[in-house]
């Protein structure tokens, strides 16, 4: 059986699984209710979405490995197991509503228990010719550093049907690619799981019938942030391309932090700043945020795939080149928010 098959039949393994565990997980009726005043939706709805993806991902991954010759190595188990720790963690917070101080801590502890099993890289190339060997102590702290922001980040960015779990879903996709390219099939198995449990998901998200919940974002989260790490300890030559492909999030969730900052706003306080949310004041529906980032986030995934079949020099070319274009579409979309007083004070 081919590489390209195998992953063929992982994506339909894993979203079919997601579409039926989906209507399972709206049964249990663990419910969202707008009680905050920076949730939007009207009424409550059915979350934690996010465990029916997270045990399709991994149905289609043993099923896959269970009967071909493919295996699982040590990153990969650290990996899941971290992912569906963070899982578990969001899940209870759909369900208790941990403290965010709280909940930042676990996360911490989790990402940083991946980094000292694993699920880290020690090399660091910024141009070719220009590598870096970090020390262990260095590697590991920077690699926990690193699964906190992307953890956070599609959680910050999960505030709209189709939003987060759509970008998701897209730059796994765009990593299976860039992982097939490089030869790293095992890795573009684990993506494409991932991206056909995150498919299934949609077909309830997007019309509001089911929310991913911390649960969801927890593990594609940690899913997405283990998996570039592995992507870069197997090619240092690459290191923009994971950054690249989720740079949608983390575009939006950094210069929102850094222009909160920079106003003297708290980091940690509830708000409605992010560029999407400005949008959706504006009067946008969700399906039209979601639809833009969408487009944004393939734009992202096609420069990584073009990026890794050139190498060289264009991973970082291209990923400087949507950095600037990113900072200044949302230096545009704020300042236009601001101006139009839609970037409101903080919520209490």
């Amino acid at each position: 059986m081919g590489e390209s098959i195998r992953i063929l039949i992982a994506l339909v393994l894993a979203f079919v699984p997601a579409v039926v565990l989906c209507r399972v997980m709206m049964s249990v009726r663990i419910m969202d209710a707008p009680t905050e005043a920076r949730k939007i939706q009207l009424t409550a709805v059915p979350t934690s979405g996010g465990v029916a993806v997270a045990i399709a991902a991994c149905l289609a991954t043993v099923s896959i490995t269970e009967f071909t010759d493919w295996s699982l190595d040590s990153f990969v188990l650290v990996t899941g197991a971290g992912a569906l720790i963070a899982m578990l963690l969001g899940l209870a917070d759909d369900i208790v509503h941990l403290r965010a101080s709280i909940r930042l801590l676990l996360v911490g502890a989790i990402t940083l228990g991946m980094a000292a099993f694993g699920a880290r890289t020690a090399m660091l190339c910024f141009w070719p010719g220009a590598a870096v060997q970090l020390p262990l102590a260095f590697a590991i702290v920077g690699s926990a550093f690193w699964l906190v922001v992307v953890i956070n980040a599609v959680n910050f960015m999960d505030g709209a049907n189709g939003l987060a779990m759509g970008m998701a879903m897209i730059a796994s996709l765009g990593l299976a690619i860039c992982a097939g390219f490089t030869g790293a099939w095992t890795l573009s198995l684990l993506s494409i799981a991932m991206a056909g449990a995150l498919c299934g998901f949609l077909v309830w998200n997007i019309p509001g019938r089911l929310f991913a919940g911390d649960a969801g974002s927890y593990f594609a989260g940690a899913v997405l942030g283990g998996l570039s790490l592995e992507f870069v300890r197997q090619r240092p030559d690459l290191l923009f391309i994971p950054p690249m492909l989720l740079l949608p999030f983390l575009s939006d969730v950094l210069l929102t932090l850094a222009w909160r900052l920079m106003h003297g706003k708290k980091l940690f306080v509830a708000h409605r700043d992010h560029t999407y949310q400005i949008a959706m004041k504006t009067g946008l529906r969700h399906w039209q945020v979601a639809l833009v980032h969408a487009f944004w986030a393939l734009n992202a995934a096609v420069a990584a795939v073009a990026s890794t079949i050139l190498g060289g020099q264009m991973p970082a070319i291209a990923f400087g080149a949507l950095l600037l274009v990113s900072i200044w579409i949302h230096w545009r979309v704020r300042r236009s928010g601001v101006a139009a007083g839609l970037v409101g004070a903080d919520i209490a």
